[in-house]
């Protein structure tokens, strides 16, 4: 006992007096991390969802309905469009992740007691905003129709298929885009792989420097030729990585591709190249390897926490979105 009471003694000590980078990363990196995510999720729940609207029936009823999207914190609407060829390119290009298509004669359907059909169409790629519309949207046109129902009922005796209709005067088709079975797989699995992949290219890219330190420092060869020789490398080896990746999720599991791989290829070698030059930048700054992977401990899981995929960035506070 008294010899592992020594050995205790001992440790501390040497902690206290040797292992002072360590005692940082100890403490330091649960309390930043707590911080990041604390105001990361300060909202609590996603708001401000983009929103865009294709009114064809240009009427106060057809109005009053996207108004009552528009109250809610949840949505945001970021346009009107005058077409279903703008509707789907808002939805294409992510300026918006929801499309609220009203027909003409809506408002018409809605007076004659007639089930008025209006269409939700989502961009299910992120299943946050899925899974946020899917749970929210009833709500809004529940409490639309039932204040419209009301407004039609009062004072009128109809008969009973009648008074279904204009109890119920709005009925809501959901089409769901780019994910449309709302798949796990579809999202989760590309979005690890590619970060693992951030991981990998960091760690390898994060040491490259720290064995030419020294020399770097007495100027025995230019910087430009240590930096571009070790990039370089370690840049195409990474697109490699890449494509490896991409590769295995679509025959693999399999994660539909659709679209230009040459144009993918492109996104994911400048990715590659971003995240080699940081890590490069980071290694230049580090005099030996331990140093240079204490540094890892706090980029890694705040560029993850911070990229969008575990979080929409439009939800997260002022603060957080210019961090990330």
């Amino acid at each position: 006992m008294l010899d592992m009471l020594a050995m205790m003694a001992q440790e501390f000590k040497a902690w206290k007096e040797r292992r002072k980078g360590a005692v940082a990363i100890l403490f330091g990196v649960p309390v930043v991390y707590t911080l990041l995510f604390g105001f990361v999720y300060s909202a609590s729940v996603i708001k401000n969802i983009p929103l865009v609207v294709y009114d064809q029936d240009q009427t106060a009823v057809s109005r009053s309905l996207a108004q009552a999207f528009a109250d809610s914190e949840r949505y945001e609407i970021v346009g009107q469009v005058a077409s279903q060829e703008e509707m789907a390119e808002y939805l294409r290009t992510n300026r918006a992740m929801v499309a609220l298509a009203i027909p003409s004669g809506f408002s018409r359907d809605v007076k004659y007691s007639r089930s008025a059909h209006i269409s939700l169409e989502l961009n299910a790629s992120n299943l946050m905003f899925a899974n946020n519309v899917l749970s929210t949207y009833p709500e809004i046109t529940q409490t639309f129709a039932a204040a419209v129902g009301q407004k039609l009922m009062e004072g009128v005796n109809q008969p009973p298929a009648q008074a279904l209709g204009t109890a119920a005067p709005v009925r809501l088709n959901v089409r769901i885009v780019d994910n449309p079975t709302v798949s796990y797989s579809n999202f989760v699995l590309p979005g690890l792989s590619i970060n693992g992949l951030l991981i990998a290219i960091y760690l390898v890219s994060c040491t490259l420097l720290t064995a030419e330190y020294a020399a770097l420092l007495r100027g025995r060869q230019p910087a430009w030729a240590i930096i571009a020789g070790k990039l370089l490398p370690c840049w195409l080896l990474s697109v490699v990585a890449f494509a490896v990746s991409i590769g295995l999720l679509v025959a693999c599991f399999p994660v539909p591709l659709r679209g230009s791989v040459l144009q993918l290829l492109a996104v994911g070698g400048a990715f590659a190249f971003a995240v080699a030059a940081f890590g490069l930048f980071v290694s230049s700054l580090s005099p030996n390897v331990i140093v240079a992977m204490q540094y890892s401990a706090v980029y890694v899981m705040s560029s993850f926490l911070c990229s969008g995929y575990s979080w929409p960035t439009f939800a997260m506070s002022d603060l957080m979105r210019a961090y990330a």
